[in-house]
């Protein structure tokens, strides 16, 4: 799967660097056959011009649409950018619609002033991750916002906590949209915790053991991907 910036008069164009990726490390050449999409349907399309400057596909017929994301947004704080950046992967594999990065208390000194830097590379993980996947749609990726000025209007907010406190994430039977609130290495401060509380945040449980954050992000976006519709 190939994402294009659209389809117009049944071609669509890959340029740049897209299209020299396309060319030289996955060796895409005219005749050969490949689902792209638009960011809103499916297509199958036929390379038509191969060059390192420029990919031009003909579509050959519009695929069915695959069922809708869930309407999952993942409220990640940050941590240390390998392990943070696996997660942005693993969870465009499974199917969040949308990610925020957090500035938690308990985030690194210089995660937060280095997070806006690589915004680009995320957007590329995310992309490149959707490609592999064959997704139809591209989660989206917002800019990183402090802990005070997190304002989701989901009907149901979950907070996932290394306390372990309430029920388990599986018993949940949402209203509709789902947004998950995950903590920093260390967890969450008191005062956060409190205030996400009064907010309308109600924790939830991923099982008896403490997990990584990446780990409960992952798990708790798999357990999501099966009950939320």
């Amino acid at each position: 799967m190939f994402f294009v910036p659209e389809v117009r008069r049944n071609h669509a164009a890959l340029e740049g660097d897209a299209a020299a990726h396309l060319v030289r490390v996955l060796r895409v050449e005219p005749d050969q056959q490949f689902e792209i999409s638009d960011n809103q349907h499916r297509y199958l399309a036929t390379v038509v011009t191969a060059r390192k400057s420029e990919v031009v596909f003909e579509v050959d017929e519009q695929l069915p649409d695959l069922a809708p994301v869930p309407d999952v947004t993942l409220y990640a704080s940050l941590f240390k950018f390998d392990h943070f950046e696996w997660l942005l992967e693993k969870a465009t594999e499974c199917n969040v619609a949308r990610i925020v990065p957090v500035v938690a208390e308990r985030t690194e000194r210089g995660l937060d002033q280095a997070a806006p830097k690589r915004m680009e590379r995320w957007e590329r993980i995310l992309l490149e991750a959707s490609q592999q996947c064959r997704r139809m749609q591209l989660p989206a990726l917002d800019p990183p916002v402090k802990f005070a000025d997190l304002n989701s209007e989901a009907p149901d907010k979950i907070l996932l906590d290394e306390q372990r406190q309430g029920p388990p994430l599986i018993s949940l039977q949402p209203a509709g949209a789902v947004a998950l609130l995950l903590g920093p290495e260390g967890g969450w401060a008191d005062r956060e915790r409190e205030s996400a509380l009064r907010d309308g945040w109600r924790p939830m449980s991923l099982g008896p053991n403490v997990l990584r954050a990446e780990t409960a992000g992952v798990a708790a976006l798999a357990t999501l991907s099966q009950i939320v519709r």
